[in-house]
């Protein structure tokens, strides 16, 4: 079983086709304007939450008629402290104890919400879920202290493989089967080269990554 929770940023349509139907255990949440992708792509989500100050007039029309067709609607008061994403987000992990959680439409050209989303990742960490935001051309996820992340290199989101310390010092990183290795290496600190770690590539069949102390964002990434 895992969860896609369908935002308002950028979507790829064929991106969001192909992640949704590689899994038929899948429940669909559509967080304010991505109820209007669900509607693109004539998709029933299972539950649709947020203001809807941000859709369309054909999809808020739909609202009424989703209830009725037991979809669960959550409606938000516009004036609140969480963003939709991060309450769609909250939902699933007070409501399912897990499988994989995906965000499709959280990123584009709002890099406040982009920033804002990668936080989402480390919200979901906390609850022990494995959280991805994906787009057309980046697959993003988080490696907590102790955890290790295998990617086998026949299954790597394109070509690129970086680790970003975005939430602070990492201490103990390693990076195995790949072109630049790193061993117990210390990034984030102020001393290192803030892009060290940027585009690295996998060269074996299986590469690994982990860190020590702290929190690293990775980002499998293509041109």
């Amino acid at each position: 079983m895992r969860t896609v929770i369908i935002g308002g940023g950028s979507l790829d349509m064929d991106v969001a086709e192909a992640l949704i139907d590689e899994d038929d255990d899948t429940t669909i949440i559509a967080a304010d304007r991505g109820l209007d992708y669900c509607r693109l792509l004539h998709i029933k989500p299972f539950m649709a939450i947020g203001d809807f100050d941000s859709v369309s007039k054909s999809t808020r029309d739909l609202l009424d008629s989703f209830e009725q067709d037991e979809v669960k609607v959550v409606r938000l008061n516009p004036v609140k402290d969480d963003s939709d994403l991060e309450a769609a987000l909250n939902y699933v992990l007070c409501n399912t104890i897990q499988g994989d959680i995906y965000l499709l439409g959280a990123t584009g050209s709002r890099l406040d919400h982009v920033l804002g989303n990668l936080s989402l990742l480390a919200l979901a960490a906390r609850h022990d879920r494995h959280c991805y935001m994906v787009d057309r051309t980046n697959r993003i996820r988080m490696i907590r202290a102790g955890e290790t992340v295998l990617i086998k290199k026949n299954k790597q989101y394109g070509k690129y493989v970086s680790l970003l310390p975005v939430f602070g010092k990492c201490e103990g990183v390693r990076a195995t089967g790949v072109y630049y290795p790193l061993d117990n290496a210390v990034i984030g600190d102020g001393k290192s080269y803030f892009t060290l770690t940027i585009s690295n590539e996998i060269t074996s069949s299986i590469a690994s990554f982990s860190v020590a102390t702290g929190s690293l964002i990775l980002i499998e990434s293509k041109d």
